[in-house]
């Protein structure tokens, strides 16, 4: 068959890569489409060449405004969809860049397959991963969900039960395939002197860097843990909001904080993420990651649409007030027992197998991709 694996975020690249393995270990001709949503070379090139995937074959260069994003992918994807005629577009999980390829693929009559569908929170946010992720699945022949519960919401929205698997996540496949990698071979905690009580910490959704009262409190929590050492993961758009809030300078002045640009190399981050004793994060990415690694994690949201990883007991929402953050923090790191029962959290997201079962549910619907409506029967 012919595959394209079409995703343009670093979280994405990270989670399709086992994907573009394992269609290359089987032997279909695989394309690679970047739509150039996340842009930097820390974020691109390096990330490419430490997941051993070959770069793209495409790179959109997709730039601006959201509008002006989606609008280039758009019209340049379905060039490319009309040019490679492929059996399926694969798509992952609910940023724009996977709205504006399911749309464009759709509408150019190829089949999609959504990679983690049916994320849900069910609540209103002011950027819309929930608009996307919902475009995203209107727009596809085949789901793969990565929980029960995600195939659950889907069934509620009237998707063909003959369409759609539980698959686990893909991110579980990185993570535990990358996992021993960064323990042989990275020496990035050495090169940033990893101190204890130490916390892996990444921060980036709109929802709360467009909020000053979230902000404020995510920042100001930050700065007012000084008994606990944090290696900070910064994306552009969190460096943005640090400067334009008035945080960097003391940041840079805060004696337990590595304030660093994102790092290229996945296996680096996984390292530092092992070596932590806490996750806090607002990613979705790593709320799995950590389900999948063991590692005790809380998310700086309200409300998450990884609610498994909650349940488990891996997890929790600790909102973005200072003072509940701080709180939930020095639980997990010095309340006796604390960090231990989220450790021995069953992870709900997979064996590492997820790519296997996609691509055998692939192969088994090849020449059958397209989805047609039924006759209704009187």
């Amino acid at each position: 068959m012919k595959i394209i694996h079409a995703f343009g975020s670093r979280a994405c690249a990270i989670k399709m890569a086992p994907l573009i393995k394992e269609g290359l270990r089987r032997g279909h001709k695989n394309i690679v489409v970047w739509s150039g949503q996340h842009y930097d070379d820390n974020l691109y090139h390096g990330l490419f060449d430490d997941l051993e995937i070959p770069r793209p074959d495409y790179d959109i260069g997709a730039k601006g405004s959201s509008c002006e994003m989606g609008a280039r992918i758009l019209v340049e994807f379905e060039k490319i969809c009309r040019k490679e005629k492929p059996d399926i577009v694969l798509t992952h999980g609910d940023t724009f860049t996977a709205m504006f390829f399911s749309q464009a693929a759709a509408l150019s009559l190829v089949p999609v397959g959504h990679v983690e569908a049916g994320l849900r929170t069910y609540s209103w946010e002011p950027y819309p991963e929930q608009i996307c992720t919902k475009t995203s699945d209107a727009c596809s022949a085949l789901f793969f969900a990565a929980t029960g519960k995600n195939a659950s919401d889907l069934m509620s929205e009237h998707v063909p039960a003959e369409r759609l698997f539980v698959v686990g996540n893909t991110v579980v496949d990185a993570a535990l395939q990358h996992a021993a990698l960064a323990r042989q071979k990275s020496r990035i905690a050495e090169k940033f002197n990893v101190k204890k009580p130490f916390v892996f910490w990444s921060c980036h959704r709109q929802e709360n860097m467009l909020s000053k009262a979230r902000m404020s409190g995510i920042f100001e929590s930050l700065l007012g843990m000084d008994e606990v050492n944090f290696f900070c993961s910064v994306l552009p758009s969190t460096q943005m909001t640090a400067e334009k809030g008035g945080y960097i300078e003391r940041i840079r002045k805060a004696k337990h904080i590595q304030w660093v640009p994102c790092l290229p190399k996945y296996t680096d981050a996984l390292r530092l993420m092992l070596e932590s004793d806490l996750v806090l994060t607002d990613s979705g990415g790593m709320q799995e990651e950590c389900s999948a690694l063991h590692i005790p994690c809380l998310t700086l949201r309200y409300v998450t649409d990884r609610p498994e990883s909650v349940s488990s007991g891996a997890n929790l929402c600790v909102g973005c007030e200072k003072e509940g953050i701080m709180r939930e923090v020095s639980r997990v790191l010095f309340e006796k027992g604390a960090a231990e029962r989220m450790r021995a959290a069953k992870n709900p997201y997979g064996d590492g197998k997820t790519s296997q079962r996609i691509f055998d549910i692939l192969e088994k619907f090849e020449g059958k991709m397209e989805r047609w409506e039924k006759k209704v029967k009187s």
